[in-house]
């Protein structure tokens, strides 16, 4: 369906007025109108709906120093301090900094290297007695890190808690180390600890970057897919619905029969979502519109699933109009069967045969329950109380009735308990072992659900279980952690340096300093789970989007991958 237009084509979905054939069919017909680059230009500047500045009231305290939060100013101040310390290129310099008599662990002990795969090998330990370190030692001993990086965690009276990171070629350093201050200004360094670091150190890179070689040749790699969120922003309007914040999924399947795994990517609003079929050569070929499903809605999540039970991957797709599912036709395209409109802001989707009828059912994950068309998510209304929010979207769950009907079961078969929630994603499991998948979602601002399926009829017994977690849940996978047989529980959460020292002070409410601690590990255990998110090292995950296991390096142990980071402005220290 490639039309006559020379320009760059796209897809939009237009529902038609027809009545449905099935009044238990709850997805309504869809037709695909093709639109040239003409079509599609913004309004005049004067005319447009532009990006707008919103004020969030999250219901967080304003506090500073004078109202009982001195620890921010000494954590400021170390800050400050440990920065300017580690810049220092002689003894001298570094001697302004040092109290008399000063204090010093090792920083980063000669340790026995345990291995980890092929040649990369780890160091880890503490730092060891104290001893007293000159100038000159001191020096070399933060050269010889690197480039470091400080975020303090917590401050107790003198003392700073921090995390550190630091590299240099062939290696990474990170610890935990306390820092303690005279109470003089500028205040000086009495003593250093490292209370335990780990070094990872390799011959060579773990990955290799092969995005150019792989999708690099397609006509809208340099246009499209090079360009970042800042460059889109600056010439897309409000009406074109883009996403600034980036949550745009992807599917991987064979769509095409030919052995070999297919890339469906979701972008941003007016901006075409992309199909990539690998070819034999290991590159991948863009075919989106020739396959029908370039479609400009923004797009969150994707899904290759066979809904149809005919042997190929079909494609349902969260967009911000609707809930799109697509029939492969014989591995050479796909058809638009239809669109659920009761989803508004979809945030992702998972696919589970919940009722054990043989056909795939779909969950979809509704983070704001605003949708007006220039009001969504946190423009429409804030989470609240930020660490408990109820007043969120209202997940769906649609049960296959065959035929690319489906229907939306959700209150039936029970999912409507604690559904007001801002869900962020979902992960299928049958993790009490008796037949039927069960279902865990996790939740932004509060807690988490673990529904419980007992004959398609489904409880949440995430507190009974042990698996609220009471954080800014962003994803959820399952994974034997420890290869006893059960699956446990990995959570993508927030990690914060400054809400972990914020929320370790006195005066800050008890039920809100999980909020920033991290990922979650739950193992299983007989009676439920147990988290053993700080005794496995698993939470500082940085500003954590998704979380999952995998084997990277065949050993047999699951090991941990985290999306994290998020648009920030320029610091003084880029280069």
């Amino acid at each position: 369906m490639r039309g006559s237009f020379r320009a760059i084509l796209s897809l939009l979905f237009v529902a038609t007025n027809s009545l449905l054939a099935d009044l238990n069919n709850e997805l309504i017909p869809l037709t695909l109108k093709q639109m040239a680059r003409t079509d599609r230009l913004p309004k005049p500047v004067e005319e447009a709906v532009l990006f707008t500045e919103v004020a969030l009231d999250l219901g967080l305290p304003k506090y500073g120093a004078s109202e009982g939060w001195p620890g921010e100013a000494l954590s400021r101040m170390a800050l400050s301090r440990l920065n300017n310390l580690s810049n220092s290129k002689t003894a001298k310099e570094i001697q302004a900094f040092l109290a008399e008599g000063f204090l010093s662990t090792s920083l980063e002990p000669d340790k026995p290297a345990d291995p980890l795969w092929g040649d990369v090998i780890k160091r880890s330990g503490e730092g060891g007695i104290h001893t007293p370190t000159s100038p000159e030692a001191l020096l070399k001993k933060i050269k010889a890190l690197g480039k470091i990086k400080f975020k303090v965690t917590r401050v107790e009276n003198r003392t700073t808690h921090l995390h550190v990171e630091a590299d240099r070629s062939g290696a990474e350093y990170s610890a935990s180390w306390l820092t303690s201050w005279t109470d003089t200004k500028p205040p000086k360094l009495i003593n250093l600890t490292v209370k335990n670091f780990e070094t990872i150190i390799s011959k060579g890179p773990w990955f290799h970057d092969v995005t150019n070689t792989v999708i690099g040749k397609n006509s809208r790699f340099e246009p499209q897919v090079l360009h970042g969120i800042d460059h889109w922003a600056q010439r897309i309007t409000r009406i074109g619905d883009l996403s600034l914040a980036g949550h745009h999924g992807l599917a991987v399947g064979d769509v095409d029969g030919d052995g070999l795994e297919d890339l469906y990517v979701c972008d941003g609003g007016s901006l075409p979502n992309q199909l990539y079929l690998q070819q034999p050569d290991g590159t991948a070929k863009e075919v989106a519109l020739d396959w029908g499903v370039a479609w400009l809605e923004d797009s969150r999540s994707a899904l290759f699933v066979d809904l149809d039970n005919d042997g190929d991957q079909d494609l349902v797709v969260a967009t911000i109009a609707m809930i799109a599912f697509a029939e492969n036709l014989n591995n050479q395209a796909f058809k638009l069967r239809g669109g659920f409109p009761g989803a508004p802001y979809p945030f992702s989707l998972s696919a589970a045969d919940f009722d054990l009828d043989g056909d795939l059912d779909i969950y979809t994950c509704i983070y704001g329950a605003g949708n007006q068309p220039k009001k969504r998510g946190f423009e429409a209304s804030s989470p609240t109380p930020f660490n408990d929010a109820e007043n969120g979207g209202r997940n769906v769950l649609l049960s296959n009735l065959g035929g690319f009907q489906f229907v939306d079961v959700t209150r039936e078969v029970g999912l409507d308990q604690n559904n007001t929630r801002w869900s962020f994603s979902a992960s299928w499991e049958d993790y009490d072992r008796d037949g039927d998948p069960d279902l865990y979602v996790a939740n932004d601002f509060g807690r988490n659900c673990l529904y419980q399926n007992n004959n398609g009829q489904f409880s949440n017994i995430a507190r009974r279980a042990g698996v609220e977690d009471m954080a800014a849940g962003m994803s959820v996978s399952w994974g034997d952690s420890n290869r006893d047989g059960a699956p446990d529980l990995l959570i993508g959460n927030m990690f914060s340096s400054a809400g972990q020292r914020v929320s370790y002070q006195r005066n800050y409410e008890a039920g809100k300093k999980k909020m920033a601690r991290g990922n979650t590990l739950f193992i299983a255990s007989k009676d439920g789970f147990q988290d053993a998110s700080i005794a496995s090292g698993i939470t500082n995950g940085g500003w954590a989007w998704s979380s999952g296991f995998a084997d990277l390096n065949n050993d047999g142990w699951q090991d941990l991958v985290v999306t994290n980071g998020y648009l920030s402005n320029s610091r003084d220290d880029d280069l």
